[in-house]
């Protein structure tokens, strides 16, 4: 009979703790999550917002104490700094590794807590993530501190809020806003790294078997120029079909473009040769426009030709090759074929590009420029 009730009273404990009523926040208090990604880096902040309600003025200073000025139940002093919002504690997470204004922060979730000033900011970030508010703040518990300085708001926040406020390609800065106080800082984060370990992952995994994977892994890298060799060895899968190859243009072109990327031009000619014989007539032109790009001028001029002579004097080839002879600086045989593909375009904007071109190339204007 102690053994049931005993089992009884431990039910009903998990009960009271994993099936409490679903309110709003307390206070009026409205809870609020924010999450955005760099590279592929998310950030979450879970927060409460607490309103102005009047108190404009007495915000900072009052309702928010300065420094370490908000009771402690440990010390039972004014010891703990703010929570950064209302009720629970903020808490920010960072699925990878970061740099928070300069300083290493491993992954992970953080209380984040301020203790605030007029001319400085220190942000605290705590690994006290199950707390309510800041009232048993331990500073054994904190992870990192930097200092930051706050910046006036020409308006009012009524409810408190965090943004990011400014996005880079391997960097955010978030801000908290709140009445006319802005408390911004600077996130960095590792992207191509941290891409690399992911890309690295998957091309061994399911998504490697996929051909479209594999090309937009490897361009990516090609882009950022990045593991160029290693990145090589992935569109060529996509080429040569270990397990699954694709043999469309854009798997050749791909490939192309790494062995361009490497200076290794002989080799991303032969791939395009490759490619071309499954090219359309507008894939012919875009990889003679991309060859004027890098200067190959003979070779855009003979790729276009060709294209002449595998589709005729359809538009896309017409119009390519005022492009290849211009560059080539020959602007009468450029605006020869300028005058034929304005007949043929295919809408206004089209046509409106072409007449631009045409009035270029009889003032001797190279049109490539």
């Amino acid at each position: 009979m102690k053994s049931l009730i005993l089992s009884i009273f431990i039910t009903l404990i998990g009960i009271a703790a994993t099936a409490q009523m679903d309110l709003p926040g307390e206070g009026g208090n409205t809870r609020a999550t924010i999450s955005e990604e760099v590279g592929i880096t998310s950030i979450t902040i879970k927060y409460s917002r607490p309103g102005v309600k009047g108190r404009e003025g007495k915000i900072w200073g009052g309702v928010v104490a300065n420094g370490f000025g908000t009771y402690s139940f440990i010390t039972g002093k004014n010891t703990s700094p703010w929570r950064a919002g209302a009720n629970e504690a903020t808490i920010i997470s960072f699925e990878h590794d970061v740099k928070v204004e300069g300083k290493d922060l491993k992954a992970g979730s953080y209380a984040l807590f301020m203790a605030m000033g007029a001319d400085s900011v220190t942000l605290i970030f705590s690994k006290q993530t199950e707390a309510w508010g800041s009232f048993y703040y331990k500073p054994e518990d904190d992870v990192l501190r930097v200092k930051v300085k706050p910046a006036t708001l020409d308006k009012s926040v009524e409810w408190l809020k965090y943004e990011f406020i400014e996005h880079q390609e391997k960097s955010c800065v978030i801000a908290m806003q709140w009445e006319k106080l802005s408390v911004p800082f600077k996130v960095e984060v590792d992207v191509y790294n941290i891409v690399i370990a992911r890309l690295r992952e998957q091309v061994v995994g399911v998504k490697g078997f996929l051909s479209a994977n594999l090309i937009h892994g490897s361009t990516y890298c090609f882009e950022k120029e990045i593991i160029m060799e290693e990145a090589l060895g992935w569109a060529e899968r996509a080429v040569t079909g270990r397990p699954y190859g694709q043999t469309g243009f854009d798997a050749y072109q791909n490939l192309a473009t790494g062995y361009e990327k490497l200076n290794r031009l002989p080799e991303a000619d032969s791939v395009m040769n490759q490619g071309l014989t499954i090219a359309n007539v507008n894939e012919y032109a875009a990889y003679g426009r991309s060859l004027i790009k890098q200067n190959r001028k003979d070779r855009a001029l003979d790729i276009m030709l060709a294209a002449g002579a595998k589709f005729g004097e359809v538009y896309a080839v017409n119009n390519a090759l005022s492009y290849a002879y211009s560059a080539k600086g020959d602007y009468a045989k450029a605006l020869g074929y300028a005058n034929k593909a304005l007949v043929q375009a295919p809408g206004d904007r089209s046509k409106a590009m072409v007449a631009a071109n045409i009035d270029k190339l009889k003032g001797g204007k190279d049109i490539n420029e």
